[in-house]
């Protein structure tokens, strides 16, 4: 369970845990994006999901769904112990966490981590255009070394790698667009290979109307919404 602590690179959780992941050998990062105020959808993966994994990469568009959830005992227990978190376009600056007690958080435009001794940077991606494609994020990328950039934005799920870096948008968990389903990610890390893995998910429904969660393979190649 998450410590509800904002460090000074904006991270939610404890000093030793934020380098605990920094560090570890290897990790499970669950990384989501605009969830639009679907709490439903948001809290299910959180709950199925978030034990499982080190640490949540939120990428934008939904912090009141993020501070919600930790808000909501139930799900509290339910997060990994850090969070990384980029303001969307939708997004506020600041936003306000009550639980026990108040917390005021700052909500960062872009956010660099490490995880297992790889760098990950996060941004929502309006700032760089990704509507049009990832030029931009890959020159941002490069200029970082960044070993894995986390989007969002599109509401599109896609994977490119670029040399030997990452870029993932794991879609949008409410609103997809493209005729995609809604999705997330799971990304796995290892210090000591180059290679980052990725496995999808998409959101289906069963015949109890219960939410399952499926494997999903995205779509390959740039997105271009004005294509």
């Amino acid at each position: 369970m998450i410590e509800i602590k904002q460090q000074k690179d904006f991270s939610l959780g404890s000093f030793d845990k934020i380098k605990e992941l920094a560090e570890k050998d290897f990790a499970k990062i669950l990384v989501i994006s605009d969830s639009h105020g679907n709490k439903v959808n948001f809290f299910s993966i959180l709950q199925n999901f978030g034990k499982i994994c080190d640490a949540l990469c939120f990428c934008g568009d939904g912090i009141t769904d993020l501070c919600s959830a930790i808000e909501t005992s139930y799900i509290l227990h339910f997060l990994p112990p850090v969070i990384f978190f980029v303001k969307g376009n939708g997004d506020n600056s600041t936003a306000t966490i009550l639980a026990r007690e108040r917390h005021l958080i700052f909500v960062p435009t872009d956010k660099e981590a490490v995880v297992c001794g790889k760098k990950i940077f996060m941004t929502h991606g309006h700032k760089y255009n990704v509507y049009i494609g990832t030029s931009e994020l890959k020159k941002i990328s490069s200029e970082k070394k960044a070993d894995a950039v986390f989007y969002g934005h599109t509401h599109i799920a896609n994977a490119q790698t670029k040399s030997r870096t990452l870029l993932l948008n794991p879609g949008s968990c409410s609103l997809p667009r493209g005729n995609v389903p809604q999705t997330f990610a799971i990304v796995e890390i290892k210090k000591n290979e180059e290679k980052i893995s990725y496995q999808y998910f998409r959101l289906n429904w069963d015949a109890a109307e219960e939410i399952i969660f499926i494997p999903y393979e995205p779509p390959k190649g740039e997105i271009n919404l004005f294509w």
